[in-house]
Parts: structure tokens; C-alpha cells; sequence
């Protein structure tokens, strides 16, 4: 700042400072002088109150003195900042300063103010003095008020700038050494965050997106079936888990459920390549690319268990050789499906063979006695593949629209609601099985049907022709019998192989002292129910379980390997004729042992009843019918023979068991004509027990039926007796439409 802008300065500091002693004192001045005055006029009342004037005028001095006190000691301090801070710069000195004659001109202004007041005040005293001289009133309300004290200008408090003393050279290595240690912590510690981070730490899974279900089409069944399932599964192994648990549970025998395979994960419905990868199937190359990706896939329940079956259209050609040649590994292929259903050994045959049903030819391999095993065709536009023959036969039902028989009745409806439909003429006639004769011309067989109504056939070799003859007579035999009965035939023949084959023709043949084992049992078994069942016959009589040593009449026509062998050769043949379709009966309970004449021709009477033992054995192949013979066994019954016998027929049951159909040998031979009458004949065999009456000559048969019916009608015979036979055998023939 210039010097002469600073005495300048001091010089209008001074002069306030003058200016308020002067007015001090001027004041002071005049109003002692006011006081003289008019001391000599006042009265005690007036006096008091010049006195507390006076005392309030001395305090408002005193204020102003230590108001001017104030603002000297400001002064001083604002002088001391002043020089402290010289070296702030002209720009903050001149801020300073211009601020401080603000407040200076300030001051002066509230100075002038006062002195106006303290002037105005001084006049209205004099004048109120002057006028109480006068003895004029006076106006109180101008007494003179001792002037206000000046209030001292508050000083803004000024923060004083801080300086920095200049660091030292150690000063700032520390300083340098500190940030450089922050900084080495912090790469440190983001470098241990990033290992941690992209090294040790368990990276959580995604949050699974939020499943949007679109909605499934699921494709067309190619075949109809009784019910439908949707398994869901997200992965493969999932659907073998579910398909094995679906597997073990019991279904209704002769039901069909289709499975529709839902892939959640991938929101589909599966087709058959993705089908054939999960269980795995090892397909050949090129079956898969000619089939349709949509399939049919069913679970069918059956006696033996649950069978899985698949069929695909196709749509290309030349599927048939790549099967052919799949044949040679088609059952390790499969094993993946097979173990599904519990496959334990290898395929009894190693080779497939050929079948035929509703003249749709079918190759298959037996894996069980169970039926189990592969079963595959190519129907029109279809690729069936089952894993079982009664499956193969439901699907070839549906697909050619034909019932599986021409029953009018469904297995749904109960043998019960059959049997309460059947007039007594119609029951009595199922209890027979009834021979046609060699002469029998067509006209007499339609009579016989239509008088007798038979629940069964049997057909001899003057019966039998050829295969287009028999074929025909088999089938005209069943249409006769829906149209009198409403009940398919039971038709049956002795087709023991050797000596005894009514089918002549027939290319199995082999005799059962030509069996060696059960293997070969099982095929020859197998082998020939197909072909029977072929020309529609559904009955074999047959095998032969009686035990026969050289020189016994019998002996030709029976296994010769010993009771135990023979027993299992007879079970393996049973489970092969069961396997091919056809019904058993397993003969002649308990044998006709050491018999060296023939038993047709002369009553046979044996002191002891052979050993069963081995039939017992047999019979667990279940065999749907056990045939009695007809000699007198002197330990059961002295008198009767064993078809006879209500004690015979008693020890059958308590042998082998009540769930078999038991069936007569026949009554018409000369050994039982000679010792008892037709109405002995017929009648003691039902009172006994026996379910089917036997009778290869079709004139007696006539008669038999009328000698029941007189019996039942005169109750000789209760109907109830007849009703449990002919319940036994419908349940039997309601097998037929499974």
C-alpha cells in the first residue's frame, strides 16, 4: 500500500476517534449547564427524577466507554493483522482495507444518527424546562431520555491463513515411503482377491433359467391300446430307472399301456433313435435313418410278466436285409432292453426261425420258457419288434382290425357272466369232448354240432387229409360252434410224435424215446404246437408220461429214460407247446405201469397206484389239463376205475393241485363198454369229479349228452356240479381272446 494511502487512513481513524471525545464532552458540557439551570426550579418529585436521568445518563457514559474501549482494542488487533499479514499480497490488503472503511463509514453514520438524536432530545429538555419556568404544561411524554447506548460494530471474526513451513528433504522421503508401501499393499491385496477369485473359489452354478414349458404335441399312437403313460426324465439314466420301476409293477393280464417319453431337459417328446441310445440298443447302420422319428412304444402285461413292444413306420425300403443281417448280434444288441426285463441266460436256440400269424410271416428267438424272447416282422408299412409272442400277436390283431378270436364275449366280462348266458344244453355240452367218426359226411357233422353243441373236438387220422382240409374243417368246426354256442371249439388230437401223430403230414414227428434232452424237448415242443395251431387246432393231447418198461404195451410211445428224466423232458416239451400258443394235456395220470396188453381192449387192475412223483415234476410246466386213465388201482378204489373213482380223482387233486381241467381218456373203449353201461360211463366220471368227458364215437356222444341232461334234470346230478366244470372251462377258452 502507498504511504500516503496509509496516513490517509490513520489520519480518518484519528479523526473518528476525536470526533466521538468531542461530542463526549460537548454533551457532557451542556448538560451540566441544562442541569444549573433548572436546578433551581425543581421540585423533590422532579429532583428524584433528574436523579435516575442522571444515573442512567452515567451508565449510558460508562457504555460508551467501554464501547470506545472495544473499539480501540479491535483496533489495535486489527492493526496487529494487519502487519501479520504484509505479505498476503496487495489484492488481499486492498479487500482488507475496503472492507474496514466500510465498517468505518458505518460507524460514522450510526454517529451522525445518534448526535441527531441526542440534539432533538436537548431541545425538547430546554423547551419543557423553559415552558416550567412559564408555568406552561409540559408534555412528560418529551422528557429527556438519556441517549441509547452506542453499540459497539461486532468485528467478523477473519480465519488467519495458515502457512506451510516448507517439508524437508527426510520429510518427504518418508512421505514417498509411506505412499509406496500403500501402494504395494494394495497391488498386494487385489492380486490375492484375483488368484482367490479366479483360482480357489467354488464358482456357484447359474441360476437356472426359468423353465418356460411350451406345450408338447405328442404324436399319434400307431396302434391303440388300453391306457397311456407319460414318463418325464431329464436324462437318460433317469428313463431307465422309471422304466425298470414301471417294470416290476403288476399290470392286468392282457392290457397294453403306451409310454409316451418326455425329455424335460430338452422339452420334447422323445423318438425312437433317442429311445434306442438311452437303454443303449446297438441299431445297425441304416435301420434307424429308414424308420420314422415318432414311434409307438407299449408295455404289455401278460401271466409270465411285463413285455415291452415298439412299432415305427417306415419310410424307406430296404429295411428287410439290414434285419436279416442284425439277426447275428440282434441279442447283445438288445441287451440293454432285455435287462430291463430281468434276461438271466442266453437264447435257448441260437438261430431265429420263421412264424406266421394272420399271414404275416414273423422271425423270432426264444430266450425263456416264459415267453420271452425276440419277435420282430414287417407288416405293409410297419416295423414291429417285441419282446414276447403274445405281444407281436395283440399289435397284428389291431393293425389288421380282427379280433384275436371270434368270441362274443370279452375276458373283462368274467367266465361267471358267460356261464349264467349258457342254457343247461349248452353247459352239458361243454363237458364234452366229443369224436367226429371217419364216415362223417358234412351234413352229419353240421347235426352233431347242432344236437350234441360240444364245448370240444376231437379229430382222429380218418379226420385228417391234408393241410388244406384240415385247415378248412378246423375253421367251418369253429364257425359251427359261435353259431349254435357262441363258445370257440376246443380241438384237439394225439400228436405224441412217432407211432401216435395224427397229423400225418405234420413235419415234426419225432417220437419221445427219441428225445435226449430238454433243449431239443423244448424246440420239438415249440416246433410242433406251431404247427398244430397253424391248421387250427389248439389241443395237443399229449406227452405221455407213463412209465413203461420193454415188453409194456405202452413202452414204444414212452420217453425210456427213467422216472426222472422222463420228468423233465415232459416239462421242457410242455413249455415249448406253451410257447407256441396251443393248450396241453399231460397224460395219463397215474399211469398205466406195467401193462403188457392193451388197456382199450381189456380193463386193466393194477394192485398200487404207481409213483406220481414224477408227474408232480412235469407238472410244473403248467399244463392246462391232465388226462386220467382208465384201469382200476386196487389201492384207491377195488371197484372203479380211476376215472370212475370219487377217491381217485380226490388223490389227483391233493397230488398235483385243483387248477387243472381233468379230462377222461377215452369212455368209449370195449374195456369199459364190457364192464359198465352208457349211463354208468357218463355218469360216475362227473359225480367223481372229472371236468371233460371223452367220447370218440360221435353216436355215443349223442347219447352221453342226453343221459347228462335227464341226470341234472331229475336231479341225479346237481347243475351246480355241472357249473363248476364248465366255469373252469370257459376261463380256460377266455385265454383264447387274450
Amino acid at each position: 500500500m502507498p504511504e500516503e494511502d496509509k496516513k490517509l487512513a490513520y489520519l480518518k481513524r484519528e479523526e473518528v476517534k476525536t470526533m466521538q471525545k468531542d461530542v463526549a464532552g460537548l454533551r457532557e458540557g451542556e448538560a451540566k449547564q441544562e442541569r444549573e439551570k433548572i436546578s433551581q426550579i425543581k421540585t423533590a418529585e422532579e429532583t428524584q427524577k433528574e436523579q435516575l436521568r442522571e444515573r442512567e445518563a452515567q451508565k449510558a457514559v460508562q457504555e460508551r466507554k467501554l464501547a470506545e474501549e472495544a473499539a480501540i482494542k479491535r483496533e489495535e488487533e486489527m492493526k496487529r493483522m494487519r502487519e501479520e499479514r504484509k505479505q498476503q499480497g496487495t489484492i488481499l490488503e486492498k479487500e482488507g482495507m475496503a472492507k474496514q472503511e466500510e465498517r468505518t463509514e458505518g460507524f460514522k453514520e450510526i454517529m451522525k444518527e445518534t448526535q441527531a438524536r441526542e440534539e432533538e432530545a436537548r431541545k425538547s429538555f430546554l423547551e419543557r424546562v423553559a415552558a416550567k419556568a412559564e408555568s406552561l404544561p409540559v408534555n412528560t411524554q418529551d422528557e429527556i431520555m438519556p441517549p441509547p447506548p452506542i453499540a459497539a460494530p461486532q468485528p467478523q471474526k477473519e480465519i488467519p491463513k495458515s502457512f506451510f513451513k516448507k517439508t524437508s528433504f527426510f520429510q518427504k522421503l518418508g512421505v514417498r515411503i509411506v505412499l509406496i508401501i500403500l501402494v504395494l499393499t494394495v497391488i498386494a491385496g487385489l492380486t490375492s482377491f484375483w488368484y482367490w477369485y479366479s483360482k480357489v473359489r467354488t464358482k456357484p452354478a447359474p441360476a437356472p433359467a426359468e423353465n418356460i414349458k411350451t406345450e408338447l404335441i405328442v404324436p399319434a399312437a400307431l396302434i391303440t391300446s388300453e391306457n397311456s403313460q407319460t414318463i418325464e426324465f431329464s436324462n437318460a439314466a433317469e428313463l431307465n430307472i422309471a422304466l425298470a420301476e414301471l417294470l416290476k409293477t403288476a399290470g392286468t393280464p392282457g392290457q397294453s399301456t403306451r409310454l409316451v417319453l418326455e425329455n424335460t431337459t430338452e422339452n420334447k417328446i422323445w423318438g425312437i433313435k433317442e429311445f434306442f441310445e438311452a437303454l443303449p440298443i446297438k441299431a445297425p447302420d441304416g435301420l434307424i435313418a429308414k424308420l420314422n422319428h415318432d414311434f409307438t412304444l407299449l408295455v404289455s402285461s401278460q401271466e409270465e410278466g411285463q413285455r415291452i413292444a415298439l412299432v415305427a413306420k417306415i419310410k424307406e425300403e430296404g429295411i428287410a436285409p439290414i434285419l436279416d443281417s442284425w439277426e447275428k448280434t440282434m441279442e447283445s444288441d438288445l441287451a440293454g432292453l432285455f435287462d430291463l426285463l430281468g434276461k438271466t441266460a442266453p437264447a435257448l436256440s441260437p438261430s431265429f426261425k420263421n412264424g406266421s400269424y394272420l399271414n404275416v410271416p414273423f422271425r423270432f428267438q426264444t430266450f425263456s420258457l416264459q415267453d420271452l424272447g425276440i419277435v420282430y416282422t414287417i407288416d405293409n408299412e410297419y416295423f414291429i419288434l417285441t419282446t414276447s409272442w403274445q405281444g407281436l400277436q395283440k399289435i397284428l390283431d389291431k393293425l389288421k382290425g380282427e379280433p384275436v378270436s371270434l368270441l362274443p364275449f370279452s375276458p373283462n366280462q368274467g367266465a361267471e357272466f358267460v356261464l349264467k348266458s349258457l342254457s343247461l344244453k349248452e353247459k352239458i355240452g361243454q363237458v364234452l369232448l366229443v369224436g367226429l367218426g371217419d364216415k362223417t359226411t358234412a351234413l352229419a357233422l353240421d347235426k352233431l354240432l347242432e344236437n350234441v353243441q360240444p364245448g370240444s373236438v376231437l379229430l382222429l387220422e380218418g379226420n385228417i387229409k391234408d393241410e388244406t382240409q384240415l385247415k378248412e374243417l378246423t375253421q367251418g368246426l369253429q364257425k359251427a360252434s359261435l353259431s349254435y354256442t357262441g363258445l370257440p371249439l376246443l380241438i384237439a388230437t394225439d400228436q405224441e410224435g412217432g407211432a401216435i401223430a395224427r397229423v400225418t403230414f405234420a413235419q415234426e414227428k419225432t417220437a419221445q424215446n427219441d428225445i435226449a434232452d430238454a433243449d431239443q424237448a423244448f424246440r420239438i415242443g415249440l416246433k410242433r404246437g406251431e404247427e398244430l395251431l397253424a391248421l387250427g387246432i389248439n389241443l395237443n393231447l399229449g406227452p405221455m408220461l407213463d412209465s413203461a418198461e420193454s415188453g409194456d404195451f405202452l413202452f414204444s410211445r414212452s420217453f425210456q429214460k427213467g422216472l426222472a428224466a422222463a420228468a423233465e423232458l415232459a416239462k421242457s416239451l410242455i413249455f415249448g407247446q406253451k410257447e407256441s400258443g396251443i393248450f396241453t394235456a399231460l397224460k395219463h395220470f397215474p399211469g398205466y405201469d406195467g401193462i403188457i396188453f392193451d388197456p382199450e381192449k381189456k380193463l386193466a387192475i393194477l394192485p398200487k397206484t404207481p409213483d406220481t412223483s414224477y408227474f408232480l415234476r412235469a407238472a410244473a410246466a403248467a399244463p392246462e389239463l391232465i388226462m386220467t386213465a382208465n384201469a382200476v388201482y386196487a389201492d384207491l378204489d377195488k371197484n372203479l376205475p380211476f376215472t370212475f373213482s370219487p377217491a381217485a380223482i380226490d388223490f389227483l387233486k391233493n397230488k398235483l393241485g385243483e387248477n387243472y381241467l381233468i379230462v377222461s381218456d377215452d369212455l368209449c373203449q370195449e374195456s369199459l363198454l364190457d364192464q359198465f353201461s352208457l349211463e354208468e360211463i357218463v355218469k360216475l366220471p362227473i359225480k367223481a369229479g372229472v371236468d371233460i368227458l371223452t367220447c370218440s364215437d360221435p353216436v355215443k356222444a349223442r347219447a352221453a349228452a342226453a343221459i347228462l341232461y335227464t341226470a341234472v334234470t331229475n336231479k341225479e346230478i346237481s347243475e351246480e356240479r355241472i357249473n363248476s366244470s364248465v366255469l373252469k372251462i370257459i376261463q380256460l377258452k377266455e385265454s383264447l381272446v387274450e
